[in-house]
């Protein structure tokens, strides 16, 4: 066999099995005896930019270009490399001049990221389309314009994108998992949790699947005596929304272990009649099956009719009463939360300013008392002058939300972002105004003035996507009503 071929079968087969250093050096034994072979040479540049040596990805990219200044795909890799590097505007070069030479599908989809990620959605979704024109089965593309169709809430054409992926590929994690948050939105539950079990093969998706080497619970086995582990996941409060179905379990007479995130270990002791509960990292006792919590919904087959809404954390009555001296009860006492989390992924929109409370302060025979922790506590420093907050020193200090549980026990009224404290107040039962953005996640469903998660809660929702101050007037108007 030719010498130089054998070594470019050999550098495709390490390249295609990911072995990207072994590639190298049967690519650069190539070059040694041809040294301007375009196309190892354009391989070369891909492995360089994978193994994140851009400089050299370039520098091969470049030369490829002088090789052969009319070939789409070089310019379309060279783009995706100034891509990467935030280059935009090389970047945007590189991506219109192949898709002008021959309308390069990859530049297109690839030029329609750049223009997503840039906000410039209307153009984004032109390009996608042109994508799929050229190449009809191009799921990637399918998949990207249905995510700008869903941030631009068109629901419907995002639901239809993530539809036509799943046509091509049954098995597509990445659709099944972001059609779910508009099913789930819709209170379309049955189906929203079928697809919502996607997530542990999306991409998309941040945490991975735990391996217990044990049946995960289909939600049909028989579990009466057997034991089943219910473990956590997510965030602190997705864990105290959804710990609510760990009872069900119990009632179908299972011996039950709850594994929770350290910080919710003392609240779900203290709250609820949860026999075996243990932290994540604990050593565990022996059990027949498992089953992450989030998932039980799925197995229960829940639907927007049978969400068990009754309040299910219960203080005990002698930790409640400690915190009575601190109240007034000539005042209704309201506890007020205003900042979730500061990841945008999460929070984007979510959380508004104390700045905000500064009417309701002023409302006779009301006083307000800080619930909130960590992120935006820096913001009542300056506000001391313009409004008495009342700040309970040490709360929490021995271990999060359980002293936050008893003093909402106590509390007339709470009124809070979206965010853990909406979970943890209405899961206690406490009457509970939950203030959203006009495009809330999906746990919020649309347009409800109510929650079926939570019976003692009401909605105050952005009619105007970021205006804050009408959401406050409306709700202004109903504390006044609430407290005649």
């Amino acid at each position: 066999m030719n010498t130089v071929k054998k070594l470019i079968e050999e550098g495709i087969a390490f390249h295609k099995n990911n072995k990207l250093n072994d590639a190298k050096i049967k690519y650069l034994e190539v070059l040694k005896i041809d040294q301007k072979n375009f196309q190892i040479n354009r391989l070369l540049a891909l492995i360089e930019y994978s193994l994140e040596n851009y400089s050299n990805s370039l520098k091969l990219f470049g030369e490829c270009i002088k090789a052969k200044p009319n070939n789409s795909e070089v310019y379309s890799d060279r783009a995706v490399v100034y891509h990467k590097l935030k280059e935009t505007e090389k970047a945007e070069k590189d991506y219109l001049k192949a898709i002008d030479i021959d309308n390069n599908t990859n530049a297109l989809f690839n030029y329609a990221n750049l223009l997503k990620e840039n906000n410039k959605l209307d153009e984004s979704v032109f390009n996608y389309n042109l994508a799929i024109k050229a190449k009809p089965d191009f799921t990637s593309a399918y998949q990207n314009r249905g995510l700008v169709k869903f941030i631009q809430h068109k629901d419907q054409e995002a639901l239809n994108d993530f539809n036509e992926v799943i046509k091509i590929n049954s098995n597509h994690a990445n659709a099944h998992f972001l059609k779910s948050a508009i099913e789930l939105k819709k209170e379309n539950l049955i189906e929203g949790f079928k697809n919502y079990e996607w997530r542990w093969k999306s991409s998309l998706f941040f945490d991975k699947i735990r391996n217990f080497n044990k049946r995960t619970w289909d939600g049909n086995e028989d579990i009466k005596n057997k034991t089943i582990l219910l473990y956590s996941e997510q965030g602190l409060g997705d864990q105290i929304h959804f710990i609510r179905f760990v009872n069900l379990i119990i009632e179908k007479g299972a011996n039950v272990i709850v594994e929770v995130d350290p910080r919710l270990l003392k609240l779900f002791k203290y709250t609820t009649n949860f026999k075996n509960i243990y932290s994540q990292g604990d050593k565990l006792p022996n059990f027949d099956l498992q089953c992450p919590i989030m998932s039980l919904p799925y197995k229960l087959k829940i639907d927007i009719n049978s969400i068990p809404n009754k309040p299910y954390l219960k203080c005990n009555a002698e930790n409640i009463e400690k915190w009575k001296k601190l109240l007034d009860k000539n005042y209704k006492n309201i506890g007020v939360n205003w900042q979730g989390g500061v990841d945008p992924r999460q929070d984007a929109g979510r959380s508004f300013r104390l700045d905000n409370f500064e009417e309701i302060s002023k409302i006779d025979g009301i006083k307000l008392f800080s619930l909130q922790k960590i992120n935006g506590v820096d913001q009542i420093k300056s506000k001391k002058d313009k409004f008495n907050l009342n700040i309970i020193d040490n709360l929490d200090n021995d271990a999060p939300f359980v002293d936050t549980a008893e003093l909402i026990s106590n509390l007339d009224l709470i009124i809070t972002s979206d965010t853990s404290i909406a979970h943890l107040s209405g899961s206690l039962g406490k009457k509970t105004f939950l203030l959203i953005q006009k495009y809330a996640e999906w746990r919020w469903f649309e347009n409800r003035p109510d929650s079926p998660w939570y019976s003692n809660m009401k909605i105050f929702r952005q009619k105007t996507d970021g205006d804050w101050d009408s959401v406050f007037s409306e709700m202004k108007d109903d504390l006044i009503k609430l407290f005649k």
